[in-house]
């Protein structure tokens, strides 16, 4: 079974941004790679599993276990070895940065339009913001600095259906917004109230220009991390690759396959 690298270090980008860094990035920031395993820093080493078994171990003396069983390996495999394990670890620190950057993101952008579409309603707003802050902390908890887990964020998106219960929030919220505010603009438009009217369209506006330049500078931050996370994603790739060459018992087990 293998996992889109978007699916997993850039899921949390994706499902929480609700498409602002798309709507602000040049380029696609999906790898174009698959993860075929959760990978694990432990005290033991580093490890690959999948399905809670674990597939490959590499201790911090850079032996190999693959399945359980140690391997033999020469001096210049074990040079390999350990330059694929240290370009992993590099990995996921990577990972979990752009998930935290892509979270505080989401958080502040989904803050700053209920509170403009809400703003008469503020414990609703509030309300929104929460459960965006829970579900960035379900799925944050599946990438850190020791662990990446594909296969669990790939579950939770499945099966906590959050695409549509984002678009539910959303809904709800315009629908807010359409009640407490147009009624009443509609109201003083036609009895001359001009004034009233150009305010609003002033907050409103000055609300689309501010939000805009933040998610544009967090955006051009956030894919630039994206981009150091998928370069490094192909150079554990070639380093993999060298390894396999080296060792081919370990093209079974590889990491990392291009699509």
């Amino acid at each position: 079974m293998t996992i889109n690298v978007k699916s997993a270090a850039l899921a949390v980008c994706l499902a929480l941004s609700a498409g602002s860094v798309a709507a602000h990035s040049n380029k696609d920031m999906a790898c174009d790679a698959d993860f075929a395993y959760n990978i694990d820093i432990k005290d033991a080493g580093l490890s690959f599993s999948t399905k809670n078994q674990e597939k490959v171990l590499i201790t911090p003396a850079s032996e190999l276990f693959l399945e359980g069983q140690k391997q033999l390996l020469s001096a210049q495999q074990v040079e390999l070895l350990a330059e694929y394990n240290q370009r992993i670890r590099e990995l996921l620190p990577l990972a979990s940065g752009v998930a935290e950057e892509a979270s505080a993101m989401a958080i502040e952008a989904v803050g700053s339009v209920t509170a403009a579409l809400l703003h008469d309603n503020p414990e609703k707003a509030e309300e929104f913001v929460t459960r965006v802050e829970t579900i960035s902390a379900e799925l944050k908890q599946h990438i850190s600095n020791t662990h990446l887990r594909p296969e669990a964020v790939v579950d939770y998106m499945e099966s906590s259906d959050f695409e549509a219960e984002f678009e539910g929030l959303v809904e709800t919220a315009v629908k807010e917004f359409m009640d407490n505010n147009v009624g009443e603009m509609i109201a003083a438009a036609m009895s001359g109230n001009e004034e009233k009217v150009k305010a609003f369209e002033q907050r409103m506006e000055r609300f689309g220009e501010d939000l805009e330049e933040k998610l544009e500078r967090r955006a051009e931050q956030l894919e630039l991390q994206a981009e150091k996370l998928c370069a490094l994603v192909d150079n554990i790739d070639e380093t993999e690759a060298q390894l396999v060459k080296s060792f081919d018992k370990f093209d079974a087990y590889q990491l990392i396959t291009k699509k």
